[in-house]
């Protein structure tokens, strides 16, 4: 019905190989490779459905991986497809971040993390940021980052200076914020995908394919020019990774694998919303649909993406001719004028918008 391929401005979209009437479902993902519903909601989202009842609390709790689920065939559906298609470790990985953070937040709380006098841990040198000392600017910058940070957790460095092991340094890197929580259970159920994809025989469906998800186009540099202090969540993320993940996984807790993880969320996470969708709804999470991501935005789309539950529907807005590029809409931004919309895109999904319509616009306001 449509393939995958490059577009005449840069990066790859989806054509239509032959005719496609209107209504037509052209693509259908049953559920996301990795997705985090925000702290703030996550006693009142299902984990399975993502079904959100204005803000009530669900009925039934999965105590191991403190999940919520609004019913007991939903939680069941969820450890069968999720869980026990990842050997049990999607429960377990959750566990043991939630208990974590909450630990560390804790004592941080009670002022038990606070530096005291001591020489063996030098605490002269805990600062108040713990990883950076400013913000990067450049491609270089980021990678003079993570450099300094594989030194500082070598087994040659200091302990001191150390953040796995000087016992100051560790509480406070485990007591993340909120974002950094969410995005911590993003990365590692992502990760926990790449260990069981790389096991033999492994008969992981599609959509959980870390193989798939890697061909995404990564917007890191994007990202961190937008918003700098965020390479310092990203550092306490794999940091916290390292300190909390089973052995089996640890090898694929690396640098470049977690880079990879929110290099890719940037820009092609699509949004879990309240239900029905108005301007007005809750933005609940976020959930990456690999295969979807391949849908280019236009201001005048020929596809429209819905979800349904757990999963993702793509159907046509209109007939669609054979060869005709098949584009969503990134956001409710449709009825914006074209500076809003551009701007909205340009600052969210790092792109200067070329459509049909964006094109005309700018044809006709003389730009």
């Amino acid at each position: 019905m449509f393939r995958v391929a490059p577009t005449s401005y840069g990066g790859r979209g989806c054509f239509a190989v032959n005719a496609i009437p209107k209504n037509t479902t052209i693509h259908h993902v049953p559920s996301p490779f990795t997705a985090a519903i925000n702290r703030d909601f996550r006693k009142e989202v299902c984990a399975y459905c993502f079904a959100y009842d204005l803000g009530r609390a669900m009925k039934v709790r999965l105590d191991v991986a403190s999940l919520w689920f609004c019913s007991e065939e939903c939680k069941d559906t969820w450890i069968v497809e999720e869980d026990h298609a990842c050997d049990s470790l999607i429960s377990a990985v959750l566990e043991k971040i939630d208990v974590a953070v909450a630990r560390a937040r804790k004592t941080m709380q009670s002022g038990r993390g606070i530096a005291t006098p001591s020489e063996e841990y030098d605490v002269d040198y805990v600062p108040e940021d713990i990883i950076l000392d400013g913000s990067p600017e450049s491609a270089e910058e980021i990678e003079e980052v993570w450099d300094s940070i594989a030194q500082r957790i070598a087994n040659s460095a200091p302990v001191a200076h150390n953040p796995l092991k000087n016992p100051m340094l560790k509480v406070r890197l485990l007591a993340l914020e909120e974002i950094e929580w969410d995005l911590a259970r993003l990365v590692a159920v992502a990760l926990v995908r790449k260990y069981i994809e790389s096991k033999p025989n492994s008969s992981l469906p599609s959509h959980f394919s870390w193989t798939s998800f890697y061909q995404l186009e990564p917007h890191e540099v994007d990202l961190l020019a937008r918003v700098p202090a965020l390479l310092e969540s990203h550092v306490r993320v794999f940091l916290l990774l390292l300190l909390v993940m089973p052995s089996e996984i640890l090898p694929h807790v690396t640098v470049e694998n977690v880079r990879a993880v929110v290099a890719r969320e940037a820009a092609n996470a699509f949004g879990i919303w309240q239900l029905p969708l108005t301007s007005e709804s809750e933005f609940l999470g976020s959930a990456i649909f690999p295969s979807a991501s391949y849908f280019n935005h236009s201001c005048d789309p020929n596809v429209i993406k819905s979800r349904d539950g757990r999963s993702m529907k793509f159907t046509t807005a209109r007939d669609v001719n054979p060869g005709e590029e098949l584009c969503i809409s990134y956001g409710m931004m449709l009825d914006q004028p074209l500076e809003s919309r551009r701007e909205t895109l340009k600052e969210q999904w790092y792109f200067d918008c070329g459509c049909d319509r964006c094109s005309q616009e700018l044809a006709e306001a003389g730009l």
